[in-house]
């Protein structure tokens, strides 16, 4: 998960769609850190083909999403295009749905203190906070990206590397968001389909004794601090690999990087505190998932034709959702399973008007 959601999550003010981000990448020399290459795909490219996902003549076609992707792509898809013109519905990626249960007056009242809570408890330093190798590692980051910004070095270890991450993904041409996400709500708002948004509700009655919580206590972020370093310690090869192995619509290759592509810490990190465990956000991707695959049974049953969304990371996981849906007995085909399948049998869509811009989330 992107560290930047947590703010939102917390002030309980909007849906947050949590995904992994913060992975590790091949271990690099801490002490040889330079400013990495930007990344130079350009132009338009199809994005990775669509999962199938079959229950007698009803068939959900899911994409999966990634981010960061490099900045200048294009992206575009004949073959999405082609089955969101006779989708019936749209499944969004899961996410969370937080209110306060206080009223928007007394929500407004917690953000001074909110804004409080990324930082480290008692008014401690990140150099109180990590440990001394940790932190000259972040030191030679910190001066290739972030500059002589004095105010981060107060902040949790997970909001100072979001912070690295942003900035250091800007200066070599990534951008966080998904454009294809953005590409299907826009094609569904135009064809005024349904869009189910598979959310868990979690309701907070005590935001500010919450917040008050958070911020007393430590969190066990380190391992996310440290990966994100390692990330941008290296060259990018991964991130890059993945990028482009995304716009380029290799899944085989995605399916290789993956195996070499662990999980985030940072959302572990954050959803551990137990000011959030104890008030429902505990086993939050479980019920995440839980929720999603509720939805796909809903559609299934009711629509003859559907689009779904769903990190790729997802997808690519053994026992990822897709498993769960083979065990429900649905058929699930994967785009490089499916590659003898006569394409001159897809009627595609129109070219469409994408002159307005659609607000990309995280991934």
């Amino acid at each position: 998960m992107p560290p930047r959601r947590l703010p939102g999550l917390l002030l309980c003010l909007c849906m947050v769609p949590f995904s992994a981000l913060g992975e590790a990448l091949p271990q690099s020399d801490p002490d040889a850190t330079t400013q990495l290459a930007a990344v130079e795909v350009q132009g338009e490219r199809p994005g990775p083909g669509l999962w199938r996902v079959e229950k007698g003549d009803h068939v959900l076609w899911i994409l999966g999403t990634l981010s960061p992707l490099p900045a200048k792509v294009e992206w575009r898809s004949t073959e999405l295009e082609a089955r969101l013109a006779e989708a019936e519905a749209v499944i969004d990626r899961p996410g969370v749905q937080v209110t306060s249960g206080a009223g928007k007056w007394r929500t407004a009242m917690a953000l001074p203190s909110l804004l409080g809570a990324r930082k480290n408890p008692d008014g401690a330093t990140l150099q109180n906070v990590v440990s001394p190798e940790l932190y000259a590692r972040w030191a030679s980051l910190k001066a290739i990206y972030l500059g002589r910004n004095r105010s981060v070095e107060r902040w949790r270890p997970v909001f100072a590397a979001e912070k690295l991450q942003s900035e250091a993904a800007d200066s070599v041409g990534l951008k966080f968001g998904s454009p294809a996400s953005a590409l299907v709500h826009k094609i569904a708002e135009q064809r005024e389909l349904p869009v189910i948004k598979p959310n868990v509700a979690i309701v907070i009655n005590d935001l500010k004794v919450t917040i008050r919580e958070f911020k007393a206590n430590a969190l066990g972020d380190t391992d996310c601090f440290e990966r994100t370093l390692r990330r941008f310690e290296s060259d990018l090869d991964l991130l890059r690999a993945r990028a482009n192995a995304w716009a380029e619509g290799d899944v085989p290759l995605l399916r290789e990087l993956h195996e070499a592509d662990p999980e985030s810490a940072c959302l572990d990190a954050v959803l551990g505190a137990s000011a959030l465990q104890k008030r429902g956000l505990d086993d939050l991707p479980e019920k995440k998932r839980q929720a999603w695959l509720a939805a796909v049974d809903k559609v299934l049953d009711e629509h003859r034709i559907s689009v779904g969304l769903l990190p790729i990371s997802e997808l690519l996981k053994p026992d990822g959702y897709l498993s769960d849906l083979a065990n429900r007995g649905y058929v699930v085909t994967a785009p490089d399973e499916d590659e003898s399948e006569d394409e001159s049998d897809v009627e595609l869509a129109p070219t469409l008007d994408q002159s307005a811009s659609t607000p990309a989330g995280f991934e």
